[in-house]
């Protein structure tokens, strides 16, 4: 008995057809990503700038321009949020049940009269009294950071914030670009900003943390451990709610 031989012919791997809406939303990702891209050059070559005066400063401890300084308020504020969830059917409900947050915010006055208000650390808040003298460091004409009693305060330069904002911006192309090449379908406006509301979320921490190292260098030991097991728990949440509203719009498909 003879055997034949049979030859595997390789399987030709195709995407499935898409619509012209889902080519459009692919195109409309693909261009805020770039725009995105584009935008954030300027800030990132400042923001390497400055990284270079930190580096600078915590050689000599003389790099940062300084100009004496007051504290003229401090504050402290709540903020709530509430929780969305989408259960199995894909049914979405409101949870009554929120998270309180406590800010500590602190004024200063520059020696032009000018006053600036920013959120500090409880530690750094506790020391900062009201009426007490600091030491505002410089970079460019902005303050980057506060000392008051020995203790500093550092804040990110306004070319920081910029890169954040278009980092943030390409993570949503990002988002737009991958929905029209894997889904792209319709199921209302509210499913629309829920699930975008998830996907940005998934962003902050990853984002922040990029920036923040950026400017002043990746974290080490304790911080570092704390950044990332929290960022992976706000991903793991976000992610799971994104993941849940996909899969109950998949079954109604």
């Amino acid at each position: 008995m003879r055997l034949r031989r049979f030859r595997l012919l390789p399987r030709r791997f195709s995407l499935p057809k898409r619509s012209l809406g889902q080519w459009i939303v692919v195109a409309l990702g693909l261009g805020v990503i770039v725009a995105a891209l584009v935008g954030a050059a300027d800030p990132y070559r400042q923001t390497r700038e400055f990284r270079e005066v930190v580096a600078c400063e915590r050689a000599t401890s003389d790099c940062f321009g300084s100009e004496p300084g007051s504290i003229v308020d401090r504050r402290t504020y709540a903020t709530t949020s509430t929780t969305t969830h989408t259960d199995a059917n894909g049914h979405t409900y409101t949870t009554t049940t929120t998270t309180t947050t406590t800010h500590y915010e602190v004024t200063w006055q520059r020696a032009d009269g000018s006053q600036q208000a920013r959120d500090v650390s409880s530690g750094f808040y506790a020391k900062a009294k009201e009426g007490q003298s600091a030491i505002l460091r410089v970079w460019r004409g902005e303050v980057v950071g506060v000392e008051v009693m020995g203790d500093a305060q550092w804040f990110l330069p306004k070319s920081g914030a910029v890169l954040n904002a278009w980092l943030y911006l390409a993570f949503f192309g990002l988002g737009v670009l991958l929905w029209g090449v894997l889904f792209g379908w319709w199921d209302g406006l509210f499913m629309l900003a829920f699930r975008t509301f998830a996907w940005m979320f998934m962003s902050f921490l990853p984002v922040s943390m990029t920036t923040e190292a950026l400017a002043y260098g990746l974290s080490t030991g304790t911080d570092l451990v704390i950044e990332i097991v929290f960022g992976l728990f706000a991903i793991g949440i976000a992610g799971g709610m994104l993941l849940t509203s996909l899969v109950a719009s998949l079954d109604d498909w």
